[in-house]
């Protein structure tokens, strides 16, 4: 003798609505997860094309510095000395080439 007695009567009617809800409400919710899946996605590949301009703009750069570089006939930078420091050292030194007495330090007490 059972204890509970239940009984549901559904039409075809019925069942078919509740399934045809069940597949809509499926389908929205899926698609809502795709269309965000696409977004972020998308947003993701901006970011990657923006990193690869900036490194194409620095390799540019780098390119263009290298091609300069090229065009010198030396690729060091000279040291400008100024005219007026080369006479001092000229005159610093006596003619047969050791520096002046006057420029040593003495040990006076």
């Amino acid at each position: 003798m059972p204890l509970f007695d239940l009984s549901f009567n559904i039409d075809i009617l019925t069942l078919l609505a509740i399934i045809g809800l069940s597949v809509l409400i499926g389908f929205f919710l899926r698609y809502y997860k795709i269309s965000k899946k696409n977004r972020r996605i998308a947003e993701l590949e901006q970011e990657m094309m923006r990193a690869h301009a900036e490194v194409l703009a620095v390799q540019k750069e780098y390119c263009d510095l290298e091609s300069r570089m090229k065009d010198m006939p030396i690729p060091v930078i000279p040291m400008k000395h100024s005219v007026k420091e080369e006479e001092e050292k000229e005159q610093d030194q006596s003619p047969d080439g050791s520096p002046l007495r006057k420029k040593r330090p003495n040990r006076t007490a």
